[in-house]
């Protein structure tokens, strides 16, 4: 590796670092290092003066994970500073920092808003404890409430007329309604209320009194024929003119209207035939489309009418939704931007946050969506400027914002990241553009292949595609492999009828093999191994192109994992729960029933299933049967019947357990886990059957929704566009191809990258759309080919262009994952029509020709993957084995890896005689029936009362004393001694020792856990504080002690104070000093007595511990 070498941009990395004064645009390329810039330039900005601390700073980030990084990689580079820093002021700005970094403001926008309005909630309309819904859950709120909404509308008599009117023109407001209503709530805050005024009547008097002039034309027909092509076409006029005349009502005439198909009349007819044929061919057409302008006129009015009703129910969700102190992700960004523009109080927080955050730095910054710039912008602007309604026009104070981001890499306009935006501000800050353009993951060829196809790619469009920029490569070429693999670089002859999907997974499979068989060179921390399969990844466009690949992998024996919990919900052993919980959720669905009996989890086979339903005609009617009756039917073993009667059972049970109860049982009843052991991967297998166990425990905690609400949470997560609640994280141990969407592999780096399932042809879009254009006052919708308002067409021709560039950018953002090989298939039929050749892969296959790349055709070969690897990739022991392993295990468990503090002091104690538990020893003992203010502390409920106040109080002035000691005795049961626990803690904090102790840096109520060999250390330290020579512990005892006990006292507890002592030691590295045990009283001040030779005490601590580990019992 050349880590070493001084990068070429290295001056703008200089900029970026220590220019404070000027706000910044920074244009990072893939693997140019930006987060490393970011993380410099707030070092820097920390140690630059007394000025700026980390208070100051806002660090806004895309996703948690990032945030987390970036948290942590500030955190390792002040570490670092701090060893070698010899001057004292510096070295304290670093402390200060690393004690403030958790609790600074550094998260996503969402996170930052969501603080903001915490802040300032009042003036937000919010309740202090607002609560925030995942996407998930916001959905399946959404879906709850769209039902109701659809079930009033359908009852509304003032909307019969327009829904009869809609389904005769193809509305169904089952299929067509709810998609309208999602893509409204995604820009509900573009929406405004509208009123719904009745429809007009619809007058056809026009169109059929042209008609009837039209077809009247049939009798100038002068052939010798009875009739040609003209005269068919009037009469289908005539024939509609009539339908329009003899309709009972105007639903009759718009549904003849609708379903009237009239072909083109421009080359109808024989000029022989007709004495003006050309007048008649423009009458025709001219009535063609003036049927066809009526009726989407029509259509036009009925989808306004339709989208105006569901706007008002959308904006009416978003209050009630607020009124009940729920904020949804979106709602987060709109009510801070609402309440920093709010004319009375948006100035005075305005200022508060302009005083409070000196400094705003926005990372990936392309991902922007119209929101965060707007609330940046407010934050950064100067007190006394007068607000605009656009962001454009609205100052901002020089070296407030940076922005850094790779416009390059914006790929989720889906959504709401917006590139336009991120052009328009570059403008903006023009004069503080930085470009970086050293990349340090890929290797020189790789690079090269990337600027070659690429700068060819990217061309720059107005407000829709940047210009391209070269990036610069410093590292070193790989010693193995091929650096650049293109798939399918021939094209496949337009007549063969290959499916080219399963050509190139084929290839796929045969590139994974070759380059694990040939020993491809990936760099390891600056070292050169060989490849593993883990080092592998398949990145693709959507999830749903997976299969084809999963497949061969399969057929092969590669070993793979899917690493998003999205595609963990639509595995085969996940589904098959899932179709279970559907047959218990809905006796009725005999699909589900059918399909969770043929599942693994039931393993009935088809002809049980036949046989079990001629014997019973009403077979898949189970929940009319009784227990009684499906016992019956099971008793000689049907694995059908036995299979209905355990659904039955479950069925009675599903308004008293939980989704995740009803899962779990499932499991453990069908041995579900057990059943791992005959899949392709089992220890996969098993992973995602525990991890979908678990997301459904974490649902029913977080909603305490019924089945069918999980359910509907459960389709939610496995759309396409679906953001997942957590991802998946791999396993390290885990020698598996990694397959992901292009997506979710963004900020992330491999060193073998395969690129595969590009789209073979433009998308069509047959789904409800809906889209609306700048400036527009009301959305634009089409829910078919032919019901559409009538300014949506040019919305979409825009649409389309963003769409297209954005897709080389998401192949840009695919081929610059790779570090030391790129594979690239390009698989394609010869000759594509106009609309494939500009599709990513077939312009892809066109700009790749002619640059330095190796062309690869596995046609010929079958390879596998060797009996050798399939059996390291799983190993199974054999019987005797597995008993030696289950009884170590079972051995093992009944060793308790946690030993406390209590347990050492006890321990020692036990064998001096006392066997009894001393109640300032109970630190440790089950809190589980404990009430949660009790839980961690003093096992009394006087004591644990004492402590309680003493974790919250003010210690220096005991403000609140006397409220709190009544509260804490309440929870506790004790009220009747709340004036007991009011003296015992008043004596410590009048007490001069604990004065003294927290006018240094403290913490209270301080868990504490370390290894010591096999065994984990841990307890419970009730103040720790900070001096010169290092910490100091203070633990309190409510012990009735009587003059001259004190030193027994001390004495009793010795061990228990040094287990505190090597804990704290282990843990912070810093020594201890002193450990004291604090006496109270309720008629004096605390008496503090020091424990005598601590360094003896902890070496008998550590004499304990040793004891134990080798007992190997259990508290």
């Amino acid at each position: 590796m050349t880590s070493n070498v001084l990068p070429p941009d290295h001056e703008a990395r200089e900029v970026i670092a220590s220019n404070y004064g000027e706000t910044l645009f920074v244009e990072a390329g893939a693997g140019c290092g930006k987060t490393e810039a970011l993380v410099g330039r707030v070092t820097k900005l920390l140690l630059s003066s007394d000025e700026v601390s980390i208070d100051d700073l806002a660090v806004i980030t895309f996703t948690h994970k990032a945030a987390s990084e970036l948290r942590h990689r500030i955190r390792s580079r002040l570490d670092d500073l701090s060893i070698n820093c010899s001057e004292p002021e510096e070295l304290h700005r670093i402390k200060v920092s690393l004690e403030k970094l958790d609790s600074a403001a550094i998260s996503t926008l969402h996170s930052f808003a969501r603080r903001l309005l915490t802040e300032h909630s009042v003036e937000a309309g919010l309740p202090p404890s607002f609560e925030v819904l995942d996407e998930i859950s916001s959905q399946v709120d959404f879906l709850a409430r769209f039902e109701k909404f659809l079930d009033s509308l359908l009852l509304d008599s003032s909307w019969s007329r327009t829904l009869l009117i809609g389904d005769a023109l193809g509305i169904n407001p089952a299929r067509h309604l709810l998609p309208m209503a999602t893509k409204l709530h995604e820009i509900w805050d573009l929406l405004t209320p509208g009123v719904t005024r009745e429809l007009e009547p619809i007058q056809f008097d026009e169109l059929i009194a042209d008609g009837r002039s039209l077809a009247a034309k049939a009798d100038t027909f002068i052939g010798t024929s009875d009739a040609d092509s003209m005269t068919e076409a009037l009469e289908v006029v005539r024939a509609f003119v009539q339908e329009l005349e003899s309709g009972f009502d105007d639903i009759q005439q718009i549904t003849a209207l609708a379903n009237v198909k009239m072909p083109s009349g421009k080359r109808r007819g024989r000029k022989e035939n007709w004495s003006d044929i050309q007048s008649i061919r423009s009458e025709y057409e001219q009535y063609r489309e003036a049927i066809a302008s009526f009726r989407d006129q029509l259509a036009d009015v009925v989808l306004r009418r339709l989208a105006t009703c569901i706007t008002n129910f959308v904006l009416d969700g978003v209050r009630e939704q607020r009124n009940q102190g729920c904020l949804d992700y979106h709602d987060l960004l709109v009510s801070a931007r609402e309440v920093l523009n709010d004319p009375v109080r948006g100035p005075l927080i305005r200022q508060k946050l302009h005083n409070q955050y000196k400094h705003l730095l926005i990372d990936e910054f392309q991902d922007t969506d119209p929101l965060q710039i707007e609330i940046a912008t407010l934050i950064a602007s100067p007190i006394d400027a007068q607000i605009s309604t656009s962001w454009q026009a609205t100052p901002t104070l020089p070296g407030r914002l940076f922005f850094v981001g790779d416009p390059k890499q914006s790929i989720y306009r889906f959504r709401r990241a917006n590139i336009s935006l991120y052009l328009e501000a570059q403008d903006k800050y023009a004069l503080g553009k930085v470009q970086l353009s050293t990349n340090f993951r890929s290797t020189p060829e790789i690079i090269d292949w990337i600027n070659a196809v690429f700068g060819k790619l990217i061309s720059p469009r107005l407000n829709s595609q940047p210009p391209y920029s070269e990036l610069m490569s410093i590292r070193e070429s790989a010693p193995l492999g091929n650096a650049v693999t293109i798939l399918g670089a021939e094209a496949h002859p337009k007549s063969d009828k290959t499916d080219v999907k399963s050509v190139e997974a084929h290839d796929i499979t045969q590139t994974v093999i070759q380059a694990i068989r040939e020993g491809w060179s990936v760099n390891d921390n600056g070292e050169w191994r060989e490849a593993k399969f883990s080092d592998i990844a398949v990145l693709v466009p959507t999830r749903s192109v997976m299969e084809n690949i999963q497949r061969d992998f399969e057929r092969a024996g590669v070993s793979y994992r899917l690493n998003s919990s999205n595609i963990v919900w639509r595995s085969q052993e996940i589904r098959d729960l899932i179709m279970c919980l559907r047959a218990i959720n809905d006796p009725s669905d005999s699909l589900a029933t059918v399909a969770a009996l043929r599942s693994s989890i039931y393993g009935c086979g088809d002809d049980d299933l036949y046989r079990f339903k001629v014997a019973n005609p009403k077979a898949w009617d189970w929940a009319a049967a009784t227990a009684e009756e499906h016992a019956a039917r099971a008793e000689d073993g049907d694995p059908v019947a036995i299979g209905l009667a355990h659904l039955a059972e479950l069925h009675t049970h599903r308004t008293t357990m939980t989704p995740s109860e009803l899962m779990g049982q499932i499991i453990q009843d069908r041995q579900v886990e057990e059943q791992c052991v005959a899949r392709r991967d089992p220890r996969e297998s098993l992973r995602r059957i525990r991890y979908a166990l678990d997301q459904a425990r974490a649902w029913s905690d977080s909603d305490n929704g019924l089945l069918h609400k999980f359910l509907s949470w459960v389709d939610q997560q496995t759309m396409e566009n679906a953001r997942s609640v957590e991802t998946i994280l791999s396993e390290d141990d885990h020698d598996s191809v990694q397959l992901m969407t292009i997506h979710a592999a963004k900020g992330l780096e491999f060193p073998i990258a395969i690129i595969a399932g590009l789209p073979l042809q433009a998308r069509r879009e047959n789904r409800v759309q809906v889209g609306f254009p700048p400036g527009a006052r009301t959305p634009e919708v089409k829910i078919s080919k032919d019901l559409q308002t009538n300014g949506f067409e040019n919305w979409a021709e825009a649409e389309q262009l963003f769409d297209h560039d954005e897709s080389i950018r998401k192949l840009y953002v695919a081929c610059t994952r790779a570090c030391d090989h790129l594979v690239v298939s390009v698989h394609r039929k010869e000759s594509p029509s106009s609309s494939e050749a500009r599709t990513a892969r077939y312009l892809l296959a066109e700009a790749s020709q002619g640059v330095e790349q190796t062309e690869v055709d596995h046609s010929g070969q079958t390879n596998l993957v060797s009996e050798k690897q399939e059996k390291r990739k799983v190993l199974r022991p054999d019987l005797s084995q597995w008993r030696n392993r289950y009884n170590q295990a079972i051995a093992l468990s009944y060793q308790n890896r946690f030993i406390s503090a209590t347990h050492i002091s006890q321990a020692v104690n036990s064998v001096d005689g006392v066997a009894s538990l001393d109640p300032g020893l109970a630190k440790d003992v089950s809190e589980s029936e404990l009430p949660i203010q009790g839980r961690g502390r003093y096992g009394t409920a006087l004591g644990r009362a004492v402590h309680a106040v003493l974790q919250s109080i003010d210690l220096k002035t005991g403000k609140g004393l006397t409220t709190l000691a009544a509260i804490h005795a309440e929870a506790e049961g004790i009220s009747e001694l709340s004036g007991e626990v009011e003296g015992l803690v008043n004596s410590a904090i009048h007490s001069t020792e604990l004065q003294q102790a927290i006018s240094n840096r403290y913490w209270r109520e301080l868990h504490v856990a370390c290894p010591m060999g096999d065994q984990i250390v841990e307890g419970y330290v009730d103040l720790v504080y900070e001096n010169d020579g290092g910490l100091m512990v203070i633990d309190y005892k409510t012990d009735q002690i009587q003059p001259g006990e004190i030193n027994a006292k001390v004495n009793h507890y010795r061990l228990q104070g040094a287990t505190y002592a090597v804990a704290l030691e282990k843990v912070t590295r810093l020594p201890v000093v002193q450990v004291s045990f604090a006496f109270l009283s309720t008629d004096s001040d605390a008496v503090f007595a020091p424990l005598p030779d601590l360094q003896g005490a902890i070496a008998e601590v550590y004499e304990v511990i040793e004891q134990e580990g080798v007992a190997g019992s259990r508290p």
